[in-house]
C-alpha cells in the first residue's frame, strides 16, 4: 500500500550544516541498541563508520527481509558507512586501531570482557586516543553477577518489572516492540553528546558506560514505580490502565486528565447526571476505572469520526487508533513530513526523518543503510597497496 510519503531531496543541505557535521563517530555495535543510537547521530550529521564483522551485523538477517535485506536492520543502520573486519586477525584490528585514532566517538555494546581480550580496553584506546569520547553498552553492567550474561529486549523488560507493570492483572507479557532496545538507543545517543561536551571541556578522554538494565530502570521510574517512590510505602499500584475503547467501526482512545475535561467527556457522550456518582468514590484508580466502563457503552453508538468531531467541539483530548497504514497517511503526519523515500539498489525504502528542527530545517534522511563492507577500499586503500 501506498502512503502519502515525500522524496528526500537536498534542498536544504547545501546551505544548512547539520548540528553533528564533522564528528567522526565509530561504531562497533549489533542489534539495535547501539546501531539505532548510532543512526540518530548519522541524522544528526556525524560521519558513522559502522565496524561489522566480514559476515556483517548478525542483524542484517534477523526477521522480515526484502529482496534479502533485513528490514529492521535497515531501519537502524541508515546513513552510515559499513567497513568489514575481522578483529581476531591482527592485520585488521591493526585497521581499527586506525579508525580509532582520529575518532571523537567510540561505541561499542560488546559484552564486558571482550574490549579487554581484544587490547580495546579504555585505556588502550585513550592511549591511542587522548581526545576519543567511549560509550561501552552492556546488558547489565561492566561487572557484577550477570555480567557475562547474554542480554536480549525481552529479558530486560522481564528484569525491570515492566512485564509485570504491564499484566494488569493479568499474565505477564512482553510488548510486540523492541522498548527496552530504543531506550537503551535514546539514551546512547544523549550520554554520546554529553560525553563530546565533557570531553570539550576537560580536554580528555572521557569513558561513559552503561547497560540496557540501568536504562530501561531509568526509563520505567516516574510512573511504573509511583507507589514506591517512598521507602516506606507499599501501596499498591493506584495508577489505572488507559482503555481502548470501541465505536460503532473502529477504536479510540479518550485521555482526560481534569476534573473539567472528565466533566465535558460525560456531557459528550450525553450522560451528565454520571458526575455525581463519581464524584463520590473516593479511590481514584475505582473512579477511573468506573468512569471508563459507563462511557465504553454509548461508544459504540457513533463511528471513530463522529465522536472525535464531537470530543474535539467539546475540548476531550480523543484520538483514533491508527493501524500503521492508517498512520502513515494520517493528515498531521504528512504535514510534518516524517516520511520520505530513498533509492537504494533493492528498491524504494520509506525513511523517517530525526524528530526535531533545527532553525526550521529538517533533518530528512539522505541515505540508506550500508552495503557491507562498502567503505573498505574507501578507509584502507593505502593499506592494500
Amino acid at each position: 500500500m501506498k502512503d502519502a510519503s515525500t522524496t528526500a531531496t537536498q534542498n536544504d543541505e547545501d546551505t544548512f550544516k547539520r548540528p553533528l557535521a564533522g564528528v567522526k563517530v565509530v561504531e562497533a555495535c549489533s542489534y539495535i541498541s547501539g546501531p539505532f543510537g548510532a543512526q540518530m547521530l548519522a541524522d544528526l550529521g556525524a560521519d558513522v563508520i559502522k565496524v561489522e564483522p566480514p559476515t556483517g551485523d548478525p542483524y542484517r538477517n534477523f526477521g522480515h527481509a526484502w529482496e534479502g535485506v533485513g528490514t529492521v536492520w535497515t531501519n537502524a543502520n541508515r546513513g552510515k558507512r559499513s567497513v568489514a573486519l575481522d578483529l581476531k586477525s591482527s592485520d585488521d584490528l591493526a585497521k581499527f586501531r586506525t579508525l580509532l585514532r582520529d575518532a571523537d566517538l567510540y561505541i561499542e555494546n560488546w559484552r564486558p570482557h571482550v574490549s579487554a581480550s581484544l587490547g580495546l580496553s579504555f585505556e588502550a584506546v585513550s592511549e591511542l586516543n587522548p581526545r576519543i569520547v567511549q560509550l561501552s553498552i552492556t546488558g547489565y553492567g561492566p561487572d557484577g553477577d550477570l555480567a557475562a550474561e547474554p542480554a536480549f529486549d525481552a529479558l530486560i523488560q522481564g528484569r525491570t518489572g515492566l512485564l509485570s507493570y504491564e499484566a494488569a492483572g493479568g499474565t505477564p507479557r512482553a510488548t510486540n516492540t523492541f522498548v527496552a532496545d530504543k531506550v537503551a538507543a535514546l539514551f546512547a545517543a544523549q550520554m554520546a553528546l554529553s560525553g563530546l561536551i565533557a570531553r570539550d571541556r576537560e580536554q580528555k578522554a572521557i569513558h561513559l558506560e552503561t547497560s540496557m538494565l540501568d536504562m530501561l530502570s531509568y526509563y520505567n521510574f516516574p510512573d511504573m514505580f509511583h507507589n514506591r517512590a517512598f521507602v516506606d510505602d507499599d501501596s499498591p499500584p493506584t495508577l489505572a490502565p488507559q482503555p481502548v475503547l470501541a465505536t460503532r467501526d473502529g477504536y479510540l482512545v479518550v485521555s482526560p486528565v481534569s476534573g473539567k475535561q472528565l466533566s465535558r467527556t460525560l456531557d459528550a457522550v450525553g450522560h451528565p447526571e454520571w458526575k455525581e456518582e463519581l464524584k463520590k468514590i473516593t479511590s481514584k484508580k475505582e473512579m477511573t476505572h468506573t468512569f471508563f466502563e459507563r462511557i465504553a457503552e454509548p461508544l459504540r453508538e457513533k463511528t471513530t469520526e463522529q465522536w472525535l468531531a464531537r470530543f474535539r467541539e467539546l475540548d476531550v483530548p480523543a484520538g483514533p487508533v491508527n493501524p500503521p497504514d492508517a498512520h502513515l497517511n494520517d493528515p498531521q503526519v504528512v504535514h510534518n513530513e516524517l516520511y520520505s523515500t530513498l533509492e537504494t539498489p533493492t528498491g524504494t525504502i520509506r525513511a523517517v526523518r530525526y524528530p526535531a528542527r533545527f532553525n526550521g530545517h529538517l533533518l530528512k534522511p539522505l541515505q540508506s543503510a550500508p552495503a557491507l563492507g562498502e567503505g573498505n577500499a574507501h578507509f584502507f586503500r593505502h593499506e592494500s597497496r
